[in-house]
């Protein structure tokens, strides 16, 4: 793994903000899974770090990373509490290409988790989280994060692995679909028209028996309150949110690198819809409906 031993020049906190904020966004966001959040966690992380910043530090890098991982845990666990009392499913706040300038630029590219494998990591546990995002996203070593966690490089391994089992079928499909991106724009496109056109039905054959579709309202507009099973009832959840058009205007994005569709009312978005797909189907087997206006607001100010 490359060595990003602290210059000279970046004694500043000004060019270390420069320089790494990418990078701590990037981290912050697969941990908190909100992008306002991550904003808000590396602005604290460089205003706090006044006096701190000396020549020992030989790895600027991995000390900021470990910094952000430390602050994303201890608000994982106020986070959690919080959780208890959200009314109806909760999602992570997708990031939506709008333009050629959009939050997406301020993550690695070749590091974009999909947004599925975003809800996924709901799953795990704080520290599960922040091992497997280390290791499998931003490829630090073994030995690297066990420093960071003060735990055994074995203790590291094993937590590793233990989460590779349960996200690895994910990790294929997800591989898999990127090299289908043509195919998936014209499925996606194919969905914005069935929803448009109000022919729901057409979709009988792009959704998987056992699809899933979870919505996120957040208590503030109306969302199925709890996840919808089966094809049937998934085609019903959709027919209803057809009938919103023509006062809802859908758009082909990109959610979190990936195809998905936004949702606008009088040019302000409404929704954002993304999917998780059984990829050697080529068909929808989990929907994820964004509505909850909190988790939208950082797309009104891209748009």
């Amino acid at each position: 793994m490359q060595s990003y031993t602290m210059e000279p020049q970046l004694h500043n906190i000004e060019d270390l903000y420069k320089t790494y904020k990418s990078h701590l966004f990037a981290i912050a966001y697969r941990m908190l899974g909100s992008s306002s959040d991550a904003e808000d966690m590396v602005q604290d992380l460089f205003i706090g770090m006044h006096g701190y910043l000396n020549d020992n530090i030989n790895n600027m890098k991995s000390y900021l990373s470990k910094m952000m991982i430390n602050r994303c845990l201890n608000e994982l666990k106020s986070a959690r509490k919080k959780r208890i009392s959200y009314v109806g499913n909760w999602l992570p706040e997708p990031l939506v290409q709008l333009s050629e300038d959009n939050p997406l630029d301020s993550i690695e590219r070749h590091d974009t988790i999909s947004y599925a494998f975003l809800v996924l990591m709901e799953k795990l546990t704080p520290l599960e989280r922040a091992v497997f995002i280390l290791r499998e996203v931003f490829a630090y070593e073994h030995s690297e994060i066990a420093e960071m966690f003060n735990k055994t490089e074995v203790n590291c391994r094993k937590i590793y692995s233990r989460v590779k089992k349960k996200v690895d079928l994910s990790t294929e499909k997800n591989d898999y679909l990127m090299m289908h991106p043509v195919e998936e724009k014209e499925l996606v496109t194919r969905f914005i028209s069935a929803l448009s056109n109000g022919n729901v039905q057409s979709l009988v054959d792009l959704l998987t028996e056992d699809v899933i579709l979870v919505a996120d309202g957040g208590g503030k507009v109306s969302a199925a309150a709890v996840p919808v099973y089966m094809k049937e009832r998934v085609l019903k959840i959709l027919q209803a949110l057809s009938s919103k058009f023509p006062e809802t205007d859908a758009h082909l994005v990109e959610v979190n690198d990936q195809q998905g569709i936004l949702l606008t009312k009088d040019g302000v978005p409404s929704g954002v819809i993304s999917f998780e797909w059984d990829a050697y189907k080529l068909a929808v087997q989990r929907i994820f409906i964004i509505l909850n206006p909190d988790k939208l607001k950082h797309l009104s100010s891209s748009m």
